[in-house]
């Protein structure tokens, strides 16, 4: 196995291990704001097209509007920071497999 190969699946690990971190480390508190069993919140105002604000939401993740699945909370103070931290982690992997293919 290649050191590109390698950096790459170092990378992918790293990502999936801030994302299972983030999901279990983040507890799912009660609604404050009346939302429905599913967890929708219950303020139409919170949506933004397909992105969900709402900063006095404590949750990180919460339910698509529509469809199945779930999306990030960008009112959340953690959701700024998982999202940096898995683009850091993207742009190291592509200078890291760089670098060590020039070997």
């Amino acid at each position: 196995m290649n050191h590109a190969a390698l950096a790459e699946i170092l990378a992918i690990t790293f990502m999936v291990a801030v994302l299972a971190l983030a999901i279990v480390a983040v507890p799912a508190p009660k609604r404050r704001d009346g939302g429905d069993m599913r967890g929708m919140s219950a303020d139409p105002r919170a949506w933004r097209g397909v992105f969900y604000v709402n900063p006095d939401d404590p949750a990180l993740f919460v339910p698509k509007r529509q469809g199945v699945g779930w999306t990030l909370n960008f009112g959340h103070k953690w959701t700024w920071r998982l999202v940096w931290l898995m683009i850091g982690s993207l742009v190291a992997s592509v200078v890291l497999s760089t670098a060590l293919s020039r070997d």
